[in-house]
C-alpha cells in the first residue's frame, strides 16, 4: 500500500539513528560511516529550502498547465470544468506515482505538490459535478484524505482526514433536526476522545513505521478538537452564526455553566496529566489552551485593556519561565531544563548496541520498538527530527 520503497525507508531510519547516536557521542565517525555504507537509500530528498522551491515551482507549472487546458474549452467552460478538473487530477496523480516509483522522489517538494494538486482537483471536480453540499463534500474529502494517508503517509492529510470526519458528524447532526443541534458539541467531543483512545490502541500494535507520524498528529488534533468542541466561545458564536439563534450580546446559552467549566478545567487537566505522565505533548497542548482560556474570558469580561493584559501576561510568563529554568537546572522529579534527546534516556543507552548489532548481523529492518517519526509538511514523515 505504501508508495515509497519500504526497504529504503527502513534503511533511512537506521541511518538517522546512526546520525543521532553519532552526535550524542554514542558512535564514532567510522562506525557511523560503516552503517551508512551498509544501509543505502536512493531517495531524492533535498534540503528544506530546495523542497519549498520545488513545491512552489511544481505548483506554478501545474496551475499554468491547467489554465492552458481550460483555454481549449473556453467556449463551454461551465460544462467542461468539472470533467477537466477530474482529468487533471488523474494526470497529476499519475505523475506523482511516476516521480515516486521511477525518479525516487521522497519529500522533495515535487511529490508534495503533485499530491495536493491532484487531491484538490479531484475534490473540486466531483463537488462541482455533483453539486455536493456540506455533508457530501466532507465525505469526499474523507475518502481522498484517507487514501492519501494510507498511500503516502502524509501527515497534513491526516489532519484533513480528521477534520473531515468531524465535519461528517457535524453536518449529519444538523440535518437530523432542531433537537439534535443542541447535542452537536457533545457528539464532536465524543468523536474526538474516541479517536484519541483508538490511536493509542493502534500505536501499541505492530504497524508500518511510516504511519507513526500520522498517528501522532491525529492524536494531537483529537486533544485540541475535544477542547474546542466544548469551549464556551466556540459553542456560543458558532451556534449563533450557523443555527440563527440571534442571541443578544452577552446573552447566555443553554448549559452555559457547563461550557464555562469545560473551558477552564480541560487545559488545566491536560497540563496536570502531562506533568504526571511526563508527556511533553500534553504539557504543550495544555499551555497552548491556557491562552484560549484567557482569550475566552477576555472576550466576554473586560478586566483591563488588551495592552495591559498582554503586558502583564508576558511579564508573568517570563518570570515563571526564568524561575523554572533556574530551578530545573538540576533535574528534579524527572524534569530538567537541560535539552535532552526526545527519544528518552532508555533509548539512548541501547541505541549503540542496536545499531552495531544491525551492522554486524546484516539485518536490514529496524527494531520493532523504534518508531518512524519526525518530518514536517508532507510526505512519508522522515526527517532529522526523529
Amino acid at each position: 500500500m505504501i508508495a515509497y520503497n519500504p526497504l529504503w525507508l527502513n534503511n533511512l531510519l537506521i541511518r538517522e539513528q546512526a546520525g543521532q547516536a553519532f552526535h550524542q557521542g554514542s558512535l564514532d565517525k567510522e562506525e557511523r560511516d560503516n552503517i551508512n555504507n551498509k544501509y543505502q537509500t536512493y531517495f531524492y530528498s533535498p534540503n528544506f529550502f530546495i523542497r519549498i522551491g520545488l513545491f512552489i515551482l511544481t505548483t506554478i507549472i501545474l496551475l499554468f498547465s491547467f489554465g492552458l487546458f481550460a483555454l481549449l474549452f473556453l467556449s463551454s467552460i461551465d460544462k467542461a470544468i468539472s470533467g477537466l478538473a477530474i482529468f487533471f487530477a488523474i494526470v497529476s496523480y499519475a505523475a506523482l506515482e511516476y516521480m515516486i516509483q521511477s525518479k525516487n522522489h521522497f519529500q522533495s517538494g515535487v511529490d508534495d505538490a503533485l499530491l495536493w494538486i491532484s487531491a484538490c482537483s479531484l475534490l473540486g471536480g466531483i463537488s462541482y459535478l455533483t453539486g455536493a453540499g456540506g455533508l457530501a463534500n466532507c465525505v469526499i474529502v474523507f475518502v481522498i484524505s484517507l487514501y492519501s494517508c494510507l498511500r503516502f503517509g502524509d501527515r497534513v492529510m491526516s489532519v484533513v482526514w480528521f477534520i473531515s470526519l468531524l465535519g461528517i458528524f457535524f453536518f449529519a447532526c444538523t440535518k437530523t433536526g432542531t433537537a439534535a443541534k443542541a447535542f452537536v458539541p457533545f457528539v464532536l467531543m465524543a468523536v474526538s476522545i474516541a479517536i484519541y483512545f483508538l490511536v493509542k490502541i493502534i500505536k501499541r500494535q505492530t504497524i508500518n513505521q511510516l504511519y507513526s507520524g500520522c498517528l501522532q498528529i491525529i492524536s494531537i488534533s483529537a486533544l485540541i478538537s475535544f477542547y474546542f468542541s466544548g469551549n464556551y466561545y466556540i459553542v456560543r458564536e458558532l451556534s449563533n452564526a450557523m443555527f440563527n439563534l440571534n442571541l443578544a450580546e452577552n446573552a447566555p446559552i443553554t448549559l452555559g455553566w457547563f461550557f464555562w467549566l469545560f473551558t477552564v478545567v480541560i487545559p488545566c487537566f491536560y497540563l496536570t496529566r502531562g506533568i504526571q505522565k511526563k508527556d511533553i505533548v500534553l504539557i504543550r497542548i495544555g499551555l497552548l489552551l491556557i491562552a484560549a482560556i484567557i482569550f475566552t474570558v477576555r472576550y466576554y469580561y473586560s478586566i483591563a485593556s488588551i495592552e495591559v493584559v498582554m503586558t502583564a501576561g508576558g511579564i508573568t510568563l517570563v518570570v515563571i519561565s526564568y524561575g523554572l529554568t533556574r530551578y530545573l537546572k538540576v533535574p528534579k522529579f524527572g524534569f530538567t531544563s537541560v535539552e535532552i534527546d526526545s527519544s528518552g534516556a532508555k533509548e539512548k543507552l541501547v541505541i549503540e548496541s542496536i545499531l552495531l548489532a544491525q551492522t554486524f548481523t546484516g539485518e536490514s529492518a529496524p527494531s520493532a520498538a523504534n518508531k518512524f517519526g519526525g518530518g514536517s509538511f508532507g510526505g512519508g514523515g522522515a526527517s532529522g527530527d526523529f
